[in-house]
């Protein structure tokens, strides 16, 4: 057995993980530099450029008859979104000469008679967040006042009207079956009249929960989350720094040889 045949042949091309390892090593001080100079300017980015951001909500219970809403839900919001929001937003570009630098959204939370709205914005604008959550509110609450007042006074007139129906009948005189009958129909009028009575003091006015109230999350993009993505990029791009740095030295070096 030959010497050849123990030790495998290797040619001028071949790059081993030593050369590799050595290139590196030699160019380690590209590598520092890249690497540095990445994490520097995404740290920069994150603690200058990148804001804070808060979530706003508001909650507003609705005005409710027998605990049910006067109003569902699904038409406050459909109100909010095609009128009383688009008219806001009139109202600040015309104002700013410029859009609102925010968007208010409303849903109804599942199984229950509330309209929360949400925002996502800086703590520096939470003042506008409130104002504007605030003039949405109004919008609401004058709606579901009105709505409410109607109620009152439709069973308000049928008190009346089932008041005046009783003391027709109170004024019938009757002997017998008939004059039983009477009796139920009073009896039943005078129930109507005491169910709808109650019905009215326990009629819920809109009632406003929060306005604008600050999330403890941030709902921006986190800085340790920059950072992180950083030190991974600048050390992707160090190392290919430090090798292109190599392979450059080398191509000079060709090129003085030829030259000479």
């Amino acid at each position: 057995m030959n010497q050849t045949d123990q030790y495998p042949q290797r040619y001028d091309d071949e790059i081993s993980l030593v050369d590799l390892a050595t290139t590196f090593i030699r160019r380690r001080h590209v590598f520092y530099v890249v690497f540095g100079g990445t994490v520097l300017l995404a740290l920069l980015y994150a603690f200058f450029m990148v804001d804070e951001v808060r979530e706003y909500s508001t909650l507003v219970q609705l005005a409710e008859d027998d605990n049910k809403p006067l109003e569902s839900p699904a038409s406050v919001i459909a109100n909010i979104e095609s009128h009383w929001y688009p008219r806001l937003q009139g109202e600040y570009q015309a104002q700013n000469n410029e859009k609102l630098p925010f968007e208010i959204r409303a849903h109804n939370p599942e199984e229950t008679n509330l309209i929360k709205l949400t925002s996502d914005a800086s703590p520096e604008l939470s003042g506008e967040v409130k104002t504007y959550h605030q003039a949405l509110v109004d919008s609401i609450n004058e709606r579901q006042s009105e709505l409410l007042s109607r109620q009152t006074k439709e069973l308000e007139q049928r008190v009346a009207s089932t008041t005046e129906y009783l003391e027709e009948l109170s004024e019938i005189e009757a002997t017998g079956e008939a004059q039983a009958q009477l009796i139920q129909q009073r009896a039943a009028k005078l129930s109507e009249i005491e169910s709808t009575r109650i019905r009215i003091e326990k009629l819920k006015p809109a009632e406003t929960l929060a306005v604008a109230r600050e999330g403890v999350d941030n709902k921006g993009t986190s800085k340790a989350l920059i950072l992180a993505l950083a030190i991974v990029l600048g050390g992707m791009l160090g190392i290919f720094a430090a090798f292109m740095a190599e392979f450059i030295s080398h191509v000079r070096k060709a090129m003085a040889e030829n030259n000479t």
